[in-house]
């Protein structure tokens, strides 16, 4: 569940720079997201997962420029180490082919496959704004650990202040230590079956 978890808030939280030839759209979503992070937030990270109820974690992140991100809370063994604001940085980290899908009202839509046959991910399907290049939604198809679909909403900031993903996963296990032995398990999920999921991530910024 620690990979899962990872995979999904470093891809839910992107990055591609090795493409031959960049649409114009495309470099400059990449120049956006290249920026080290220099910001310290809250997240509440709540889980729901078919059978099992999971209780709600708080973490506190400090992105340094140059530095690895701080996070601290509870349940910190099980989250990412890199943090959940610079997913789209470790996407588009990838060699890659872009295809141009369309517009969907005001935004673009984009197809984007990985040239590396070593990436977790296959393809990502990206949706951004045409104006200010901020993401809000993606579709992420993986190798190994199924599909994951994010979410993002905006409000005054530049970043996100909510994040949903929602995924179907195999292989799926939870390790007590995270949901708690006093929880409920009437349905905990077997180690081979599809499992159906959410993760909301809501962002408070601090100064």
């Amino acid at each position: 569940m620690r990979s899962l978890i990872n995979l999904i808030l470093l891809l839910c939280c992107f990055g591609l720079s090795a493409q031959q030839v960049l649409d114009k759209n495309i470099s400059v979503l990449i120049d956006k997201y290249a920026v080290d992070l220099v910001l310290k937030c809250e997240i509440i990270v709540e889980i729901n997962v078919d059978g099992m109820k999971i209780p709600n974690k708080t973490i506190f992140v400090d992105f340094e420029e140059g530095k690895r991100p701080k996070v601290k809370g509870k349940g910190l063994s099980l989250l990412p180490k890199k943090g959940m604001l610079n997913q789209f940085r470790e996407l588009f980290s990838t060699p890659m082919q872009a295809i141009f899908l369309g517009k969907k009202d005001d935004n673009f839509v984009y197809k984007l496959v990985s040239l590396d046959n070593n990436s977790k991910w296959v393809t990502a399907d990206i949706t951004f704004d045409d104006t200010t290049f901020q993401i809000y939604e993606t579709v992420i198809n993986t190798r190994r650990q199924g599909s994951f679909k994010a979410v993002h909403t905006y409000q005054e900031s530049k970043y996100p202040t909510k994040s949903v993903i929602t995924f179907e996963v195999k292989k799926f296990k939870m390790p007590l230590k995270f949901i708690g032995r006093k929880e409920e398990l009437s349905s905990f999920p077997k180690k081979d079956e599809n499992v159906l999921g959410e993760i909301i991530l809501t962002y408070t910024y601090l100064d």
